[in-house]
């Protein structure tokens, strides 16, 4: 999904320094910070039925790889938790 916000010029300066500092893109600081910042405003057990609806749909496929029947998305699932970190 594409997002676009307009920041302002001070926050811009604030986000590419920040982002900078880390190696990393805007986009995935900002990504870290979205997760960050929701993880310490949800319960943890409802953001992670949130990722798992959001990325491979109800059922906790996510956090369980072994439990989705499909072969073929069990290796979706296992590769994107290598990938990206999901669930660990």
């Amino acid at each position: 999904m594409t997002l676009s916000i307009r920041l302002p010029a001070e926050d811009e300066t604030l986000l590419e320094r920040a982002a900078a500092a880390l190696h990393i893109s805007k986009s995935e600081f900002i990504r870290r910070s979205i997760a960050a910042y929701a993880g310490k405003v949800m319960p943890v057990e409802r953001a992670a039925a949130e990722i798992d609806a959001l990325y491979i749909g109800k059922g906790g496929g996510l956090r369980r790889p072994e439990s989705v029947a499909n072969l073929a998305r069990r290796a979706i699932l296992e590769r994107l938790r290598e990938k990206h970190g999901y669930a660990r």
